[in-house]
């Protein structure tokens, strides 16, 4: 195989040196150029293991093309180059991915690199030590060579804080790749790495995966490794990956599960598509009761027909949970993180010199001010009403084996309608009307993920969202891997 050598990246750097400031150019030399450019971990990794590219060369491959695209996107707000080569040099070439370039969300911490949460407050804090999920990725083989963009602790549903700015869609500059992950989709998407850390506690791994087009699997509550989360009342948010294929999510999963856990069976290293009828729920209409917007509904029905022509059962629901009870439910465990926050940076950060609006933005404050005005026993009635909800869920997968639906109402927002200091009150509606279908999935505890099906007539892509029962991985991944193979997108790529 012919691969990348000095004088290739040059050329690299000469075009880019030329003036050839757009994507598309960009992308059409490093397509010439980077035999890796738009490949998935697997195939990266495989190339390493059979000694027809080194390491080193793989990650300088990596690192051009973040030189080369990130300007555009201000997806990695901090870099780790040295480090990331040094590593390369020294690497054992052991785990299912070794040497193969990675990114890391900036809510989590890599030891030694900034880690400032999207946050004024830690705009200069260095991490003294690794996040387990991270030690877990570096178990993997992965070399991470920075940081991703992050909105202020990951609490809006794009990717904008006042501290790193707006990470930028690659398939519409003008447009979010959704949040809070986005930094990451948007690397994996426009193909500087092949896979990037993300989190989620209300959707912040699928829909960014839905607005840039690629593989975003929330996994079952505590089935990856992760830090400790205590004194939660009820417990949101997973960290796991944003992939381009099925076959790495797979593997990812695989790696990273935690096997302390005895209610959830081990995701096997393989699966394979089987043979199986599956039940299928479709529902488009949110919590709300509001129809998502025709193209995204449209898709989701093509979705919902591919599956029909795969031999699988799909019938039509209606929501069936209260959605205004647990819209205000789930906003209210939203809002207790954010007033912990708050009550942090009060404690520690807030002085005669330094008050609590340059530390914190008014995304993160207003949700505080929200929770202080709601009445006492806000916290007990909210995790009462999600277990109920919860119980409605598990009562309607006694009938269903999966849930299909849109990931968001809309497709990809344009930059600034959602950034974290317009109106509290304009910003929540907003929320709200844009990330309707993926909270569900957090207060269950149940993995969903986002396929990357279908674009618009405008070339967003537009995700179909497949929410299973609790530790149902490996039935999800079996009709993940059909859909792909039904539908494959691994040649769609941004084209501004």
């Amino acid at each position: 195989m012919d691969v990348p050598n000095k004088s290739k990246r040059m050329l690299l750097k000469s075009g880019l040196a030329l003036g050839l400031y757009n994507l598309v150019s960009i992308q059409e030399i490093l397509a010439k150029n980077d035999p890796f450019f738009m490949m998935d971990a697997t195939a990266q990794a495989d190339l390493i293991r059979k000694g027809e590219v080194s390491i080193e060369e793989m990650v300088m491959s990596a690192i051009n093309r973040i030189e080369a695209v990130d300007g555009y996107l201000n997806a990695v707000v901090t870099r780790s180059f040295e480090e990331a080569l040094l590593a390369a040099k020294n690497h054992d070439e052991k785990g299912p991915f070794p040497g193969v370039p990675y990114l890391i969300k900036d809510l989590l911490n890599h030891k030694g690199v900034r880690a400032t949460g999207g946050s004024r407050m830690f705009a200069n804090r260095i991490a003294d030590r690794n996040s387990s999920n991270v030690q877990a990725a570096f178990d993997m083989g992965l070399i991470s060579l920075g940081k991703t963009n992050t909105p202020e602790f990951g609490l809006l549903g794009v990717t904008e804080s006042l501290l790193l700015g707006p990470a930028r869609n690659p398939w519409n500059f003008n447009r979010s790749p959704g949040g809070s992950s986005g930094g990451s989709a948007a690397a994996v998407a426009s193909g500087m790495v092949s896979i990037a850390s993300a989190s989620d506690g209300g959707g912040s791994i699928r829909v960014p995966a839905s607005c840039c087009g690629i593989v975003g699997l929330k996994p079952t509550i505590h089935r990856t490794i992760d830090d400790a989360q205590p004194n939660r009342p009820i417990d949101l948010s997973v960290r796991f990956v944003h992939t381009r294929s099925v076959r790495d999510t797979i593997t990812a999963l695989h790696h990273m599960q935690s096997l302390s856990n005895s209610k959830l069976k081990p995701v096997p290293a393989n699966i394979y598509p089987k043979e199986k009828q599956f039940r299928i729920g479709m529902i488009t209409t949110n919590m709300l009761g509001q129809e998502a917007e025709p193209e995204v509904k449209n898709a989701i029905e093509n979705s919902a027909l591919i599956c029909q022509n795969l031999g699988h059962q799909v019938e039509e629901i209606k929501p069936f949970i209260n959605g205004d009870r647990f819209t205000n439910s789930f906003l209210t465990m939203w809002a207790y993180g954010a007033k912990g926050i708050i009550d942090l940076a009060q404690q520690n950060f807030v002085s005669k010199e330094t008050s609590i609006d340059s530390l914190l933005e008014p995304w993160t404050l207003g949700l505080g001010k929200w929770f202080d005005a709601q009445p006492e026993g806000k916290v007990e009635l909210a995790v009462s009403r999600l277990k109920e909800d919860t119980l409605s869920t598990r009562k309607l997968f006694e009938s269903y084996d999966f849930i299909l639906s849109p990931v968001t109402q809309t497709v990809a927002p344009k930059i600034g309608s959602m950034a974290p200091d317009i109106n509290f009150d304009t910003l929540l509606e907003r929320s709200l009307n844009f990330i309707t279908f993926t909270p569900l999935a957090n207060v269950t505890g149940d993995p969903a993920i986002s396929l990357p099906m279908h674009w618009s007539s405008t070339g967003l892509p537009i995700g179909t969202h497949l929410h299973a029962n609790y530790g149902n991985e490996e039935q999800l991944l079996e009709l993940s891997l059909q859909l792909e193979e039904a539908k494959p997108w691994s040649d769609q790529r941004p084209k501004i």
